[in-house]
């Protein structure tokens, strides 16, 4: 699943905001927050500096939009999803599927996601730890409900949930479009190393 493109009901100036925010990922995550600048994006994007900063008023904005885009769509897509999925075994590959299909076809996001997180202030900081907080909560929940149906507490759920994030969100440093699994394929083996391991049951128990 790529970049979320607009809705087809959205107006011009949505489409043209969506094109730029989509320009700032890619240079963003080339050139890095700090060395990209907004000429470099308006060129990416095919509009003047003037007619860019007609849609956002700073660089900052743009790296809040491209955060914003992407954690307000997984949270609302799994939201919307997730109630026609029975258990939170199947929840969660939902989860992890969803999240890598949102990044493995254009990584872009998830490069300017990952690696400049903290380069936001003030209340565009606020917003995002509170999206991304929103959706914390919800990976830790499927784990509480996996403890709770297999009475497990070997680890806690916070722990989990870390850790499956710490996976799935440097995929981009391995993972090459095109030439690995797919996936639905890879939410199926992140979930199957994080509720049974890598070793056949019994083994090294």
């Amino acid at each position: 699943m790529p970049a979320a493109p607009p809705s087809p009901r959205a107006t011009k100036h949505d489409r043209r905001l969506a094109n730029i925010v989509s320009a700032a990922a890619a240079v963003f995550a080339a050139e890095g927050y700090d060395r990209a600048s907004i000429r470099s994006v308006a060129q990416h994007a095919g509009v003047s500096v003037p007619g860019l900063y007609h849609y956002v008023q700073s660089k900052e904005e743009l790296l809040f939009l491209i955060q914003h885009r992407v954690f307000h769509d997984l949270v609302e897509t799994f939201k919307a999803e997730c109630s026609g999925v029975d258990g939170p075994e199947a929840r969660l590959e939902l989860l992890v599927r969803r999240h890598l299909e949102r990044f493995l076809t254009d990584m872009s996001e998830l490069v300017v996601c990952s690696r400049e997180m903290d380069r936001l202030q003030g209340k565009y900081r606020q917003r995002i730890q509170s999206t991304q907080r929103e959706y914390f909560r919800l990976v830790v929940h499927l784990f509480e409900e996996l403890r709770e149906q297999y009475g497990s507490a070997n680890v806690e759920p916070r722990t989990a949930a870390l850790a499956l994030f710490g996976s799935i969100n440097w995929i981009y440093t391995w993972y090459r479009p095109g030439s690995g699994a797919s996936a639905a394929r890879m939410a199926k083996e992140f979930v199957q190393l994080y509720l049974r391991g890598l070793l056949p049951e019994g083994v090294g128990a």
